[in-house]
């Protein structure tokens, strides 16, 4: 079977870094509107193609976290495509906080999990997981530059799973932990 995690991580790395530039203030949110369609069309569809692909084979973690974030990028879209995001934020920000909280607490699931596997996840889900308690904590400054920081991670993974397949060797490190047999 090919390998889909690639899909999965461009559909990751691109509509998180659009969020955490849109958080940051360095995209206006005028630019929601491509958000959203990056959200829904790159990162939901492709991390749910991905997921399915991924859970075929014997790889459930992958799928989970793919299924999970792509989730969470399809609520987004919802909840701005619906005004319950601007609302939200301006009337309900522990609500926002919430969610931010149950993102971080996921995502040190996978962090954990991903302490078998390699470097790059390593400082993916840990950076991540630390992006979502800043957010949750109100620091949306911080929060978002980790965000883009999280998703060159994520683009730096998919090249992985794209150029070493491609070049018949391992041109990228991503420093497995997996144990020696």
């Amino acid at each position: 079977m090919k390998d889909p995690i690639a899909i999965g991580l461009f559909g990751f790395a691109v509509p998180l870094f659009i969020i955490g530039a849109m958080f940051h203030g360095m995209i206006p949110m005028a630019g929601m509107g491509t958000l959203l369609a990056l959200a829904f069309g790159f990162g939901a569809a492709a991390m749910y193609v991905s997921g399915s692909m991924t859970y075929q084979m014997p790889n459930s973690y992958i799928a989970t976290v793919f299924f999970t974030y792509g989730s969470f990028f399809l609520s987004f879209a919802i909840a701005a495509l619906t005004g319950g995001l601007e609302a939200t934020m301006k009337g309900a920000p522990e609500l926002m906080a919430v969610w931010f909280w149950l993102m971080a607490l996921i995502t040190l699931i996978f962090f954990l999990a991903s302490l078998r596997a390699n470097i790059g996840l390593v400082l993916l889900f840990g950076l991540l997981c630390c992006a979502f308690v800043l957010m949750a904590l109100g620091n949306g400054n911080l929060g978002s530059l980790l965000f883009m920081v999280v998703a060159a991670i994520g683009f730096y993974l998919a090249a992985v799973h794209v150029i070493n397949p491609a070049m018949g060797k391992s041109i990228l490190p991503v420093g497995s932990l997996a144990k020696k047999a």
